[in-house]
C-alpha cells in the first residue's frame, strides 16, 4: 500500500498549492481593483450641425493620446456610416466631419474609443 501513501501525498501538496495560487489571484485581482484609478476616457464636449457644406462640428477633450472611431449609428446602434479613425492627443479639439446624404430628422454620432462608446443625438434639417 506504499503506493497509495504516495498517491495521498502527491494529492495533498497538489491540493494546498493550488489553494495558494487561488488565493493569490484573488488577492491580486482584489488590490488591482482597489488601489488601481479607472482611466480617463475621451469627453465629447460638443455637437453641433454646420451646414453648406454640411457637416458635423464635434468638440472633444482628450485626457491622453487616444484612437477615436467616429460614425454615425441608428436607433439600434447598427452603423450607418463610419469616417476614418483619428489619432489625438491630450488637450481639447475641434473636428469637422463632412456628412453623407442624409434624410432630414434626428440621427445619432457615436464617438468610440477602445474602452468607451459615447452616443449622442443630432438633428438635421436641409429645408
Amino acid at each position: 500500500m506504499a503506493w497509495l501513501d504516495d498517491l495521498r501525498i502527491t494529492l495533498l501538496v497538489s491540493l494546498s498549492l493550488l489553494l495558494v495560487a487561488v488565493l493569490y489571484r484573488r488577492f491580486r485581482r482584489q488590490v488591482l481593483a482597489r488601489d488601481l484609478p479607472a482611466p480617463l476616457h475621451a469627453e465629447l464636449t460638443g455637437l453641433q450641425v454646420g451646414y453648406h457644406p454640411t457637416r458635423l462640428r464635434v468638440e472633444v477633450s482628450m485626457p491622453s493620446r487616444q484612437e477615436l472611431f467616429p460614425r454615425i449609428v441608428d436607433r439600434d446602434h447598427a452603423p450607418l456610416h463610419a469616417w476614418a479613425s483619428l489619432t489625438l492627443v491630450q488637450g481639447d479639439h475641434v473636428l469637422e466631419l463632412d456628412l453623407p446624404a442624409l434624410a432630414d430628422g434626428e440621427h445619432y454620432f457615436e464617438l468610440a474609443t477602445a474602452t468607451q462608446r459615447t452616443v449622442r443625438v443630432f438633428r438635421l434639417q436641409q429645408e
